[in-house]
């Protein structure tokens, strides 16, 4: 193989070879002939050269050493510092692959395995730790003082069930099981259409998929009185009034109570029915 020798020129004027470790070369770019690095006045283009044929990639000063990437793709098969801690900072997104439903690209991500519940305190303040439990598969996360079971599912604070909208809705209206999988406005001068099943979360044109709140609060009310108690009304489809039906054959069916002006509390019982 043909070698290329550096000389220098000596204070005397005489050439010499450029063989210790003093000797330096300065160059304001290079090319290679037939692709690979390049390196210019802004840094060093890989050129297309595999970066699996360098040994590594080494920030001699952390605090101020970086890889810029300013277009394009990144991509590292390994990037985490073993024994280190590794902090990514960003302005933007961080998006995980996206993946289809094989073996071989469901392992995009994987979380930290212990064989038990976790116990041990992490050594970086703050919450949003996961470990993945793998001799009971649960999953935990770090609340900032204490692990908690992910897999404990807490009491629903409301219960919402789709149906099929049988008329034109709105957010609020009182509804009935009307037909198969089908609501309609509820009324309580009607012994079927008083029986009072929940309200609509949101507006649904008839034939509409619609999402029916049962138990739980429910906003979108207007001009409730707070703690007062809300029948299903007797004279307005789908609505309620804090006013008891009074008028024969009459359903009293409470709908719940007030919690503000705007917010009912769901409460559905049957009281009875008038004479």
């Amino acid at each position: 193989m043909a070698q290329i020798l550096l000389l220098k020129i000596d204070t005397d004027g005489v050439p010499l070879e450029m063989n210790s470790t003093s000797d330096d070369i300065t160059l304001n770019s290079f090319t290679i002939q037939g692709g690979g690095p390049v390196l210019s006045g802004t840094g060093l283009d890989l050129n297309t050269q595999s970066a699996t044929d360098a040994t590594s990639f080494q920030v001699t000063n952390p605090a101020t050493g970086y890889l810029n990437q300013t277009a394009g793709n990144l991509v590292f098969d390994n990037i985490m510092a073993k024994d280190r801690s590794n902090t990514m900072t960003t302005a933007a997104d961080i998006l995980f692959p996206v993946v289809t439903d094989t073996s071989g690209q469901l392992d995009a991500f994987r979380l930290p395995q212990v064989a038990g519940i976790p116990t041990a305190t992490p050594t970086t303040s703050g919450e949003g730790f996961l470990v993945w439990d793998s001799a009971d598969d649960k999953l935990f996360a770090w609340t900032g003082s204490a692990w908690e079971d992910l897999s404990i599912v807490q009491a629903a604070n409301a219960i919402d069930d789709t149906y099929t909208a049988g008329v034109i809705l709105t957010a609020t209206n009182a509804v009935y099981l009307s037909a198969s999988n089908t609501v309609s406005k509820a009324l309580a001068d009607s012994s079927a259409a008083s029986r009072l099943l929940g309200f609509a979360t949101a507006g649904a044109a008839a034939a509409a998929p619609v999402n029916v709140r049962k138990i739980g609060k429910l906003g979108g009310f207007s001009l409730l009185t707070a703690g007062a108690r809300y029948y299903v009304d007797p004279s307005t489809a789908g609505a309620i009034t804090a006013t008891t039906p009074i008028g024969s054959g009459n359903t009293i069916v409470q709908a719940g109570y007030a919690a503000t002006a705007s917010v009912l509390d769901i409460q559905i019982q049957q009281l009875g029915r008038r004479a």
